[in-house]
């Protein structure tokens, strides 16, 4: 833990940060609002909440292009299937 921060300030912005998560953009800005209120800086919220709840998963640089194939994939299956879907239902199937 960082020095001059209590455990029960640590625990309050862990526990403060699984509550208030889901009303924020990104990670980073609900650690930022929480290290505002404690007076920490954020990535002394963030080294926090990583320690608790592990690192955000990320897509590595190397693996972003397959991703976005595989991605764009499952969209023309997903689209198809919804083509399928809508000739059924328009059909009386």
């Amino acid at each position: 833990m960082s020095r001059g921060y209590t455990d029960s300030t640590r625990t309050w912005a862990i526990h403060t940060y699984k509550q208030t998560r889901d009303q924020y953009r990104s990670r980073l800005e609900c650690c930022a609002a929480i290290a505002a209120d404690v007076g920490a800086h954020t990535n002394t919220v963030v080294r926090w909440v990583n320690d608790e709840l592990g690192r955000p998963r990320v897509v590595s640089e190397e693996d972003l292009p397959q991703r976005v194939r595989d991605l764009e994939s499952e969209v023309r299956r997903l689209r198809q299937a919804n083509r399928e879907l809508s000739e059924r239902i328009s059909l009386g199937v």
